[in-house]
């Protein structure tokens, strides 16, 4: 793959992180995200392919992650940032000890087919119907490793079993994109080491929406 198809997929699957980290702060706190922001995530678990415009869509659906790694990138003061940098380093690290553990993969694999079939029938990623079905594959598999990704909120906001699912289905989402992320050669010294670069190439495709 060409070094530019490389960056652009990188961009991609950072801002699918970053939108992610969001979206789970966002339901743990008030009990609401973006329901555009949360489709296109979610979307994505159902595309079998690596190429992030069949992934996402249009880059205009990942526009708040791509504005979050920007801002969080420049060392610009962001809200949430603190929670945001966590789930984000939980969900790479996750990915990481997932990808090791290819029987769990295999299931997962097999769940999602099953989930897919129900995602068909009611006619939307997103019904709850749907959203339940994937966090209870969570809740099997990716819940079981060590250590776990722990989401912090308001207690009773996170006690409610829509909640539950949404941040579930989530963190899902976020580990798909920490698999683009990792296969496209991006990781923490990259982070580290690389902000100029990555910025640049958020820019190139911040102008295009």
């Amino acid at each position: 793959m060409p070094a530019n198809d490389h960056a652009h997929t990188r961009i991609i699957a950072l801002a699918a992180l970053m939108q992610t980290s969001k979206l789970v702060d966002d339901i743990a706190r008030k009990g609401i995200c973006d329901g555009n922001d949360f489709h296109a995530l979610i979307n994505s678990l159902f595309t079998d392919t690596t190429k992030p415009e069949a992934l996402f869509g249009d880059n205009s659906h990942l526009q708040v992650g791509l504005l979050l790694s920007k801002h969080l990138l420049s060392g610009e003061n962001v809200d949430q940032a603190k929670a945001i940098m966590a789930y984000t380093a939980s969900i790479i690290a996750v990915e990481k000890k997932l990808n090791k553990d290819p029987d769990m993969l295999q299931s997962i694999a097999a769940g999602m087919q099953r989930i897919q079939k129900q995602a068909t029938y009611f006619g939307s990623s997103s019904h709850e119907s749907v959203i339940g079905g994937i966090a209870d594959l969570y809740g099997k598999t990716v819940s079981t490793l060590k250590p776990r990704i722990i989401v912090h909120g308001k207690p009773e906001i996170l006690r409610q079993y829509s909640n539950t699912n949404k941040v579930r289905a989530l963190l899902f989402s976020g580990i798909r994109a920490a698999h683009l992320w990792r296969q496209h050669k991006g990781g923490h010294f990259r982070l580290l080491f690389g902000r100029k670069k990555l910025l640049h190439d958020i820019d190139t495709i911040l102008k295009t929406l």
